[in-house]
Order: C-alpha cells, then structure tokens, then sequence
C-alpha cells in the first residue's frame, strides 16, 4: 500500500494499493471509530476527503484507471 494523501492539520489519509483488477483506494480518519472507506477509485476517495484528484495524478499518473491495451 502507498500513502498519496496525508492532511497536514488532521488524521485524514488516503492510501493506494495495486489489486490484480486495479486500484483500491482506502480513507482513513474519517470516523470516530477509525473504520475505513475504501473506494474503486481516486476521484471517490477525494471526494469523501473533499480534496482534488489532479495534484496526486500529476505526482502519480499511475494510479489513473485508464487501461492500457496490448496487441
């Protein structure tokens, strides 16, 4: 897993992990109870935190859900 987003004045987190069919996107911090969200993809998982996608793509373009095809 790789942390991407870390708010620097909260305990808001959002972590990638690489999964045979893609990416899962896992938030953190934003219960009481520590549960975590997970989310299919980078735009959900900024949406929950209310932050914008497009700084960490253009940090990681790899974790973009477009899929490359093969000949």
């Amino acid at each position: 897993m790789h942390l991407i987003f870390d708010a620097h004045s909260s305990m808001t987190q959002i972590w990638a992990s690489r999964e045979s069919y893609g990416w899962e996107f896992f938030v953190y911090g934003l219960t009481k109870s520590g549960d975590v969200r997970v989310c299919p993809s980078l735009a959900m998982a900024c949406e929950l935190v209310g932050t914008d996608p497009r700084p960490i793509l253009n940090m990681a373009p790899f974790l973009s859900q477009t899929k490359e095809t093969t000949q």
